[in-house]
């Protein structure tokens, strides 16, 4: 396996991995490394790489740290991982493994419910229990004879890597999706409390309008209490001093009267 760096220097990158994504790295790239024969174990290590970008501290893209890294092209790296997607479906039914990356292969790109229909069905027409991959090929191809000879590996291995890379442009776009829900729920919760902020403002606002009104009216009724208490009083004061001195007057003519009864009296004497 080769481990030479030959590619340019563009192709590298300089993303760095932490502590633990390094020693990932290292962990899976020793089951590569020694595991070559077996598919599966190369397969789940090759698609963690991928999937985590742990190759991004070297390398651009997962296609360029295939070839520089392991001297395998990308539809090769793709194969083992879709074999090893194959066994883990395959595992949990309990039924009998494929032990070569070519048995798995046909089945590639297959639910995973026509994966172990297939799958069993070779089992049971295998003379020795363990069929080839050419025998799973046909079982595939009768099943679907679009995928006969009329397609070359070449176009699996395209069509494989079409959906692989939708697959993965579909699930950018529902985290795009997620963030942009994210974002937009944030702003909606910071326009919330700055409307319930603005909200309470207003209320305080308003309930202090509302006292300073209270004071000022009441402040009024004083004033107007003051300005009525005093122009009545002057307005009393006026006819007050008017009728004293009508009253003097009156005094006065009957003292006069009073005074001349009194001296037509003494006359008549």
């Amino acid at each position: 396996m080769q481990t030479t760096n030959t590619l340019p220097n563009s192709e590298y990158a300089t993303l760095q991995l932490d502590v633990s994504e390094r020693a990932r790295l290292q962990e899976l790239e020793s089951m590569v490394d020694h595991g070559l024969q077996t598919f599966y174990e190369v397969g789940k290590a090759l698609d963690e790489i991928r999937e985590q970008k742990l190759y991004r501290e070297t390398h651009k893209s997962f296609e360029t740290y295939c070839r520089d890294k392991w001297g395998i092209a990308r539809q090769t790296a793709h194969r083992f991982i879709a074999a090893a997607q194959v066994i883990e479906n395959l595992t949990p039914i309990g039924v009998k493994i494929p032990t070569k990356e070519n048995q798995v292969r046909p089945l590639a790109g297959l639910s995973p419910e026509l994966q172990l229909e297939i799958w069993q069905e070779a089992l049971e027409l295998s003379p020795n229990g363990m069929p080839t991959g050419a025998a799973v090929q046909r079982l595939v191809e009768q099943r679907f004879p679009s995928l006969g000879s009329g397609r070359t590996q070449k176009d699996s291995d395209s069509e494989l890597e079409k959906l692989r890379s939708d697959n993965q442009r579909l699930r950018q776009q529902i985290r795009d999706q997620n963030k942009e829900r994210d974002r937009r729920a944030a702003a909606v919760a910071l326009e919330l409390e700055q409307l319930r902020a603005e909200n309470r403002q207003l209320k305080a606002e308003l309930r202090q309008r509302d006292r300073d009104w209270e004071v000022r009216l009441a402040a009024e009724r004083v004033k107007i209490r003051a300005e009525v208490r005093s122009e009545m009083k002057a307005e009393y004061e006026g006819q007050i001093n008017s009728l004293t001195q009508q009253l003097a007057e009156m005094t006065a003519n009957y003292h006069a009267v009073l005074a001349r009864l009194t001296a037509l009296e003494a006359k008549g004497k």
